[in-house]
């Protein structure tokens, strides 16, 4: 009797869900992504954030994944603080809560963060914390019209 009333809530639901890929993270991680660094300034960090429409990016130390910023606009919050921009470094303003997925994780997990945290790019990192790259929603979620079946021709 329970799985036939879940059934019926599930049935009932009319939110679309959007298809995942099912493969792992190996596979749509861009390597290229921009990070930034503890030490450079508030201000760098702002102005390439808003270069990169970004809202959100990784901070690391070398390869090692130790924070993010993610708020926009982090020079000009800085300002409104009475903050220098260009004396504040990024390890003052970086959240070091940092949402992170593993390499061999899948997609559906990456999302599942992303969606937690309202972020469009989510760090990926190996199992010593090494940033190997960044996923982005759009990476995710780029196979799913192609995953739909194909309405066959006669």
């Amino acid at each position: 009797m329970q799985a036939q009333s879940g059934s019926s809530i599930m049935a009932k639901s009319k939110k679309p869900t959007a298809r995942v890929r099912p493969a792992n993270l190996e596979e749509g991680v861009s390597e290229k992504q921009p990070v930034l660094h503890p030490q450079e300034s508030i201000q760098k960090a702002g102005d390439r954030m808003r270069e990169l429409h970004a809202s959100a990016l990784p901070v690391s130390d070398g390869r090692r994944l130790v924070g993010i910023v993610d708020q926009p606009n982090p020079d000009r919050r800085a300002a409104g603080y009475g903050h220098d921009p260009n004396a504040t470094s990024v390890s003052e303003y970086m959240n070091r809560d940092v949402p992170y997925c593993f390499e061999n994780d899948d997609c559906a997990t990456a999302l599942r963060k992303m969606d937690g945290r309202q972020l469009e790019r989510l760090p990926v990192v190996d199992r010593e914390m090494r940033i190997v790259g960044v996923v982005t929603r759009a990476d995710l979620l780029e196979g799913r019209q192609s995953e739909k079946p194909r309405a066959s021709q006669k």
